[in-house]
């Protein structure tokens, strides 16, 4: 039998203490959870199609802001972190706001849409997280120039004036103050599936008169739109109430567990009046 030299011997033996070190020290202290940002680009494929949940999104400033294979955003933010507190598997799929519901709506494997209002209409299909964000108030944007609307109104002044016409967002809630003053004061619109930054166009090409965003919307559109600050005014509401609140809705296929562990990640990344509703 061929003898072993002495240097093998040691050799094997520092390379057995390093991989029991190794070991022993990762029983002791397990590997925690990925941040937000890490778990947000986790490749659903690394994950059975079983269990991983699809996080569907649109792109809309400064809420979502599509990134790489990610979203971003003050609404998509605390999504990725309570996913990654609640070690549950997912990815984000940029998806048509208007497809969102019907995935939603005809139970299609296991998926969640972001930032959604609840509505009576949508619970009816649809599991609510708790909430996940709240909105600033509703301001409307209108151009410059325009001398019927000031820079501080009350929303039923402005849609019973009907000088003015409204652009209005084809199959979206303004939450129950507004969509409850539309259909009371019916005022003249123009209805649009066109995004924000178009919205603002067709404002400035006097398309339509004012448009409804919430103020974070508006200011970021303002910043970053590349349009002509000056050809644009804020109008805020004194009769405006607080904004609405925003929530995951998630498919019948994302079973209560899952749920419950979600809205206990929320409970811990998002800090808000009254989110244990």
């Amino acid at each position: 039998m061929p003898k072993i030299s002495a240097k093998l011997i040691i050799i094997a033996c520092c390379a057995g203490c390093i991989l029991f070190t190794l070991w022993f020290k990762s029983s002791l202290h397990p590997i925690t959870n990925p941040s937000w940002y890490q778990a947000s680009l986790l490749p659903a494929a690394l994950h059975p199609a079983s269990t991983a949940i699809t996080v569907h999104f649109h792109e809309r400033r400064p809420f979502y802001i599509a990134y790489k294979n990610e979203a971003r955003g003050v609404v998509a933010n605390p999504i990725g972190q309570a996913f990654a507190y609640a070690d549950i598997p997912f990815s984000w799929q940029e998806t048509p706001a208007a497809r969102q519901l019907d995935i939603i709506r005809n139970n299609e494997a296991k998926s969640c849409a972001a930032g959604w209002f609840k509505t009576p209409e949508r619970e009816t299909f649809g599991q609510f997280s708790l909430p996940i964000y709240q909105d600033k108030p509703f301001v409307a944007i209108t151009r410059a120039d325009n001398t019927l609307l000031g820079e501080m109104e009350t929303l039923e002044r402005v849609l019973k004036e009907r000088r003015l016409q409204a652009l209005v967002k084809d199959g979206y809630s303004y939450g129950p103050y507004i969509d409850d003053h539309l259909r009371r004061f019916t005022p003249r619109q123009v209805t649009t599936t066109a995004d924000n930054q178009n919205l603002m166009r067709m404002i400035q090409t006097y398309r339509a008169d004012y448009c409804f965003m919430t103020e974070e919307e508006a200011q970021d559109q303002l910043l970053f739109s590349g349009l002509k600050n000056s050809d644009f005014k804020l109008v805020h509401f004194s009769d405006m109430p607080r904004g609405n609140k925003r929530y995951l809705i998630c498919s019948k296929n994302v079973d209560q567990k899952t749920m419950k562990r979600l809205n206990n990640a929320f409970r811990y990344v998002v800090h808000l009046e009254d989110n244990d509703e």
